[in-house]
């Protein structure tokens, strides 16, 4: 009887260890599935926001508090794109429409790169010179927040120039380190930041108007950068076909691209970018914005561009 009543428990028991056991393989797998599903959810992916747009070529790109997305050609145009990728005509008759920005009452403030200028369009499309002397191939442009000033990188003055809400422009910060300075940007601080064009530095300059060398982003040219409402920089390196995230701290990473040109949707490394150049973060939605030369080099021709939309992964806090 007291064998019979072991060979029972020691029966009960070894059930008990199987189910036990299965359970917790089964909770393993489980978790193994939910652990793959957020990872993949939390990678950053690029996709086409318009097709190719034929005949042009790539400048600036910001945004409004709407969500529109105003994308500049370095030539005569500028699109206003909505969040959906309809696209049209906004502003026309510029020359080397470069870099730009949204002012607090909604227009837009363009880059003429090769008129050394600035133009002022309303919300309406209605255009007029808002700068016209003292800036010497004006690219990237950033407003303070506070203040109401224009901050706008010479490229080819190797300066950055400083505009007052009257238009009237004053030399703000020159240095041996820039080395034609293109995007521009402020932090949340207000302190603002520049990258180079001709090569790989983030310089970051302080009220003042000193310059310094914050950090060194991918190995070639740079484009434009945005600061998002994570408190944290994005860049293009344009020579490079990348997309780099910088922290405050300075400590830059790779989010999109290998080095290798090409337009292919995608995560991470498997995307390819083809000279990306104009950036902007999206209002209040964890995206961004950027414009690409489609080309193999930056002078071929017929010039052909696209704008695509990047989807930050959901593990960037």
């Amino acid at each position: 009887m007291i064998n019979k009543k072991s060979e029972q428990l020691r029966t009960l028991m070894r059930l008990l260890a199987f189910f036990y056991f299965n359970r917790s393989r089964a909770l393993l797998f489980v978790f193994g599935l939910f652990f793959v599903a957020v990872s993949a959810h939390a990678e950053t992916k690029i996709h086409a926001l318009t097709k190719v747009i034929e005949g042009h070529s790539t400048g600036g790109v910001t945004v409004d508090a709407l969500g529109n997305i105003y994308v500049a050609d370095f030539g005569e145009i500028v699109w206003k794109i909505t969040p959906e990728g309809k696209r049209d005509i906004f502003a026309s008759g510029l020359y080397g429409a470069s870099g730009n920005a949204i002012d607090h009452e909604g227009n837009l403030l363009q880059s003429n790169f090769y008129g050394d200028s600035i133009t002022k369009i309303d919300r309406k499309g209605q255009a007029q010179p808002f700068a016209t002397i003292g800036l010497s191939g004006p690219v990237g442009i950033a407003i303070n927040k506070q203040t109401g000033d224009v901050f706008v990188a010479n490229c080819r003055g190797n300066s950055i120039s400083k505009i007052a809400k009257d238009g009237t422009v004053s030399s703000f910060a020159k240095s041996d380190l820039f080395n034609c300075p293109n995007g521009i940007s402020f932090d949340r601080e207000g302190n603002l930041y520049v990258v180079n064009y001709r090569d790989n530095k983030m310089l970051k300059i302080d009220s003042q108007g000193a310059v310094a060398l914050f950090t060194t982003v991918s190995a070639k040219g740079l484009g434009h950068l945005c600061f998002n409402q994570k408190d944290r920089f994005y860049v293009t390196a344009s020579q490079s076909h990348e997309i780099y995230e910088v922290m405050l701290d300075g400590t830059a990473r790779r989010i999109l691209g290998n080095g290798e040109r090409g337009i292919v949707d995608g995560a991470d490394t498997k995307a390819r970018l083809s000279f990306p150049n104009g950036i902007v973060s999206h209002p209040w939605a964890q995206r961004l914005y950027i414009n690409e030369f489609v080309n193999e080099t930056p002078s071929s021709l017929p010039r052909r561009a696209i704008v695509r939309e990047i989807i930050l992964g959901a593990d960037q806090p």
